[in-house]
């Protein structure tokens, strides 16, 4: 964690100085533009001055420096109005007449000077209260943003809190301008001061997400070898129940678990599978136990049917050896009594394979609605796959024709698949 903190300290520092470094250096040379006044004028009683008035934002003061006609040479009067004028630098004398006064004052001019030109001098004096305002207003949004750069530089984990809160501080910065109370200038700055926050959380995010792939593919591994170990076992059949419960510890275990959903995915694909091939054994083996029942009732209702037609046989062959030694004097109700016993004997055993026979029938009966069930549940799972494909496919689409916002959250979590049912439903046979 300190070393992911100290890279990511580094990279918000990287980018700050490459910002600072980019800053347009004739933004400078064009605020002193807007800021410097150079006319001609009067001082004190009708002595002819020239006159530079200059404010300073930074103390909201305006500074008003006069040179007597006699003493506005023409190198000073280049220097002011070529140069200083349009942002130049130039140093004023120290015995340089000069005025101090509050820029809010109602009038930005000393009592003591007059200009030629007064309306110039009044739409600087409005312009320049604007400037003011505009600084105020600027200040305060550097200030905000610079807590915004403090939050910044220090986070180790990515903040969607952050983002939100850059994000709305670039709309109100875009708001300000657009209403024309700071200037595209003090925008501009602003902005890359708003982009530095977003690339430094960006930086955070990506670091966090290959961090977050790391760990997450490690832990899936895991869990996969689990699985693959449960699927080894399935041969044995007394092993099904704990498999079951394994399955839904896995289950319950990565439910909670912070992953991506792509990854929880490859672990319920692995559970379904072994689950769809628990299914698949415990049908196998209902079936392979219903058709040996079958198999073996059958065998038994054929003994029963042979031993009654040798039972009949038996009583057939009595009667007429009796008939033969009593030479037919014997009635039927003597044979019954003498051999009744044989027809009571075939009697139960007939008896005896009609119930099987009948056992015999439900259970084929069973059978049927068994292989009808796995059909329904083979439509059923293809069916589904279709969706799930249709449904990526879509997915997909929108994804390649949509831009994403970098700020979203980790994935949105599509449904899980309930599969703790189909193991309880499964687990009560």
């Amino acid at each position: 964690m300190q070393n992911s903190l100290y890279v990511l300290q580094t990279v918000f520092l990287l980018i700050k100085i490459d910002v600072e470094l980019h800053t347009d250096k004739h933004v400078h040379t064009r605020l002193n533009m807007n800021t410097r006044l150079v006319l001609w004028g009067e001082i004190g009683t009708d002595r002819k001055a020239l006159i530079a008035i200059h404010l300073d934002e930074q103390t909201a003061k305006i500074h008003t420096y006069a040179f007597p006609k006699e003493e506005a040479s023409k190198e000073i009067q280049d220097m002011l109005f070529v140069e200083w004028k349009n942002g130049g630098e130039f140093t004023f004398p120290e015995n340089t007449i000069h005025w101090e006064i509050d820029a809010n004052n109602d009038s930005i001019l000393p009592e003591e000077v007059k200009v030629d030109r007064i309306q110039t001098v009044l739409q600087a004096q409005h312009s320049w209260s604007k400037k003011l305002m505009s600084a105020k207003i600027n200040q305060l949004l550097e200030d905000e943003v610079k807590l915004l750069e403090e939050k910044a530089s220090v986070v180790a984990e990515y903040d969607q809190t952050l983002w939100d809160k850059t994000k709305v501080q670039w709309e109100k910065i875009a708001s300000y301008q657009k209403k024309n109370e700071i200037t595209w200038e003090q925008t501009s700055a602003l902005k890359l001061k708003i982009d530095t926050i977003f690339n430094a959380l960006k930086a955070v995010k990506r670091i966090n997400t290959e961090n977050e792939e790391h760990a997450n593919a490690t832990l899936v591994k895991s869990y996969l070898k689990r699985i693959e170990e449960l699927q080894a076992k399935l041969i044995y059949n007394d092993q099904w129940n704990s498999i079951v419960e394994e399955l839904k510890k896995i289950q319950a275990e990565i439910k909670d678990i912070q992953m991506r959903w792509s990854h929880k995915r490859n672990i319920y694909d692995a559970i379904n599978a072994i689950f769809d091939d628990l299914k698949k054994y415990r049908t196998t083996e209902r079936v392979s136990k219903t058709s040996d029942r079958i198999q073996q009732l059958t065998k038994i209702a054929k003994g029963l049917q042979d031993s009654i037609d040798r039972d009949k046989e038996s009583y057939q062959a009595q009667v007429e050896k009796m008939q033969h030694y009593t030479r037919g004097k014997l009635s039927t109700d003597e044979l019954l009594t003498r051999f009744g016993y044989i027809l009571d004997k075939t009697k139960e055993k007939e008896t005896k394979v009609a119930g099987i026979m009948q056992t015999i029938a439900q259970l084929k009966n069973e059978l049927q609605k068994e292989k009808k069930l796995q059909e329904e549940r083979a439509a059923q799972k293809i069916k589904q796959e279709q969706e799930l494909a249709a449904k990526q496919a879509t997915k997909a689409a929108a994804s390649t024709s949509t831009t994403e916002v970098e700020n979203t959250t980790i994935e949105n979590s599509a449904p899980v698949q309930d599969v703790t049912t189909e193991i309880n439903e499964e687990g009560e046979h």
